[in-house]
């Protein structure tokens, strides 16, 4: 801090030079579950991260990691041309904050995917739905809300408030190859 770091509020830092440590571990991986007749092909993926950092200098814990999270999906591959998938996205509360930066804690939370496409030799077709149940979430990586219209001052706007993930979404797309 230029000054002395306030508990609760935004401070002013400046950047310095500090030893860290950052270690993690990054799996992810796939099987196929069998295939039935009218149904096509069914595969199961996985994918999961973990990662943790600090300080050496101080021991505080690094900014801005995030905690241990991961996506388990069954995919089903219908055709020479259709791909569905259901998702399941998992991120665990963040509790590692960085005191110096007053990171803000946020609670765990799981989102559920549906996704299709259609791939042919020329175009892709994807559409899909994220966060099916429009579960409110707050980002762990996301920082501190600053609000609406009160963001020219330092601390007009209360601190603590985490931003908000993206609500349902539908979305489509298309490729072309040419």
């Amino acid at each position: 801090c230029n000054t002395t770091c306030t508990v609760d509020r935004f401070n002013v830092l400046k950047y310095v030079n500090q030893d860290a440590q950052l270690y993690g571990l990054d799996l992810s991986g796939n099987v196929m579950l069998g295939k039935l007749q009218q149904l096509g092909r069914f595969q199961l993926t996985g994918q999961g991260s973990y990662t943790r950092g600090q300080n050496v200098t101080t021991g505080d814990n690094l900014y801005n990691i995030m905690p241990l999270n991961g996506k388990l999906g069954l995919v089903q591959y219908l055709g020479a041309n259709w791909t569905n998938t259901i998702e399941g996205q998992f991120v665990a509360a963040k509790t590692n904050l960085n005191a110096v930066r007053n990171e803000i804690a946020t609670g765990g939370y799981s989102l559920y995917n549906l996704r299709a496409s259609y791939d042919d030799k020329k175009y892709r077709v994807n559409f899909g739905i994220e966060n099916l149940l429009n579960k409110l979430y707050a980002l762990p990586q996301g920082g501190a809300y600053l609000g609406q219209g009160n963001t020219m001052s330092m601390n007009g706007v209360p601190w603590g408030t985490a931003v908000a993930g993206m609500g349902r979404t539908f979305y489509i797309s298309a490729n072309m190859k040419f």
